[in-house]
């Protein structure tokens, strides 16, 4: 990959010169119950709000003289070149409210800036549709539910369609969103063809297709696909010791540190506090992907350093896409990678391998011997 270098990152023309304009921007265009909809957890939203705080414990240790002038913040993930460690993440079921090119728009977007894109199965556009958009759609997410054989026919459509990862989800039961229920709120069907077939895009179809009267799938079904599967599996909702061991030996291709945003259940814990043991229990050369609570290039830097070897970026990418569509999630990835690179820089981080736990001056209350 050629080498970005940044001389001047304050002399811009760009439209939105920083992520809070960027914030304030979707505010604006998006009405209070599409904003809630965004933004909102499970019950009391203790989890959604710990994402955020959890990383204001991880303090830097940035001494003087020993910073570097331009970082490389190349690296290389799942054996993708990407210009900075994200992809962006499988968020979907109403994404076209923000945007009517929805996942479209996030695809071409994460090409124009070097990065890959995770497809969700509850998108506005189908899998093929996202895929024929961009190259950077590589990783199709779904829920592993329901029949087996159902389930794989749909991952050989996901490798026909081109795509070379899938992200394995699960859902066990519907997720208790008191915001939601107080707007009454409900995804209008988004009138263009889905995964589900023709006149199926309606997000109530995901519903039927999860059938949470069903049994809950064991680890042995999820080894079972994932050993028949035609496409390696990376396992998200990983946030534990015991949930990456269960993973592994169920043979996952890779591993995503996620409490799904605090939207699933509340009063998990935060996602960044559990990546640590992840890795430990993983080892040196899983692949992990992290999501939950990233708002900054900073935090992105406190994750790669506890273990992650890259990021996926689902609500500040969606801000992005409600601001300006394609354009606003440009911007996004640009100002997150510019912002990434500063921090790296002042840390005195060459490449990304030198982000490691020795960047922090504290973690949690402890302080490093």
């Amino acid at each position: 990959m050629k080498e970005i270098r940044r001389d001047d990152r304050y002399a811009t023309r760009e439209k939105y010169a920083s992520l809070r304009g960027i914030r304030e921007a979707a505010r604006r265009k998006l009405s209070d119950v599409e904003w809630n909809y965004l933004h909102c957890g499970t019950g009391d939203e203790v989890t959604a709000q710990e994402n955020v705080a959890a990383f204001d414990r991880y303090l830097f240790d940035a001494p003087l003289f020993t910073g570097v002038s331009n970082p490389d913040t190349r690296t290389t993930v799942l054996g993708y070149e990407l210009t900075f460690p994200a992809f962006t993440a499988p968020f979907g079921g109403g994404e076209t409210l923000f945007h009517p090119d929805g996942m479209l728009a996030v695809g071409r977007a994460a090409h124009a800036a070097g990065i890959r894109q995770m497809v969700p199965v509850a998108a506005g556009h189908s899998l093929e549709e996202v895929r024929a958009a961009s190259p950077a759609a590589v990783i199709f997410q779904m829920t592993f539910c329901g029949e087996e054989a159902q389930v794989l026919d749909m991952i050989h459509r996901a490798k026909d369609a081109g795509y070379e990862y899938i992200c394995v989800t699960f859902s066990p039961i519907r997720q208790w969103r008191e915001r939601m229920m107080e707007d009454r709120f409900s995804i209008p069907g988004q009138g263009t063809p889905s995964n589900f077939g023709p006149g199926k895009s309606d997000i109530r179809m995901l519903e039927e297709l999860l059938d949470f009267t069903q049994p809950r799938w064991t680890w042995e079904q999820a080894a079972r696909v994932m050993a028949a599967s035609p496409l390696p599996c990376i396992v998200k909702g990983v946030g534990s010791r015991k949930d990456a061991y269960n993973a592994l030996k169920a043979g996952a291709a890779g591993l995503y540190v996620s409490n799904y945003g605090g939207r699933t259940v509340d009063r998990v814990p935060a996602a960044i506090d559990t990546l640590a043991e992840v890795r430990e229990e993983a080892g040196p050369d899983v692949p992990i992907i992290f999501d939950s609570g990233i708002r900054r290039g900073s935090d992105i830097v406190t994750a790669i350093a506890l273990g992650a070897n890259a990021v996926a970026l689902g609500r500040i990418a969606a801000l992005g896409l409600a601001a300006d569509g394609e354009e606003g999630v440009k911007r996004v990835l640009d100002l997150l990678r510019d912002e990434f690179w500063s921090t790296m820089g002042h840390l005195g981080c060459s490449t990304i391998s030198d982000l490691t736990p020795a960047i922090f001056r504290r973690r949690g209350d402890q302080r490093p011997n």
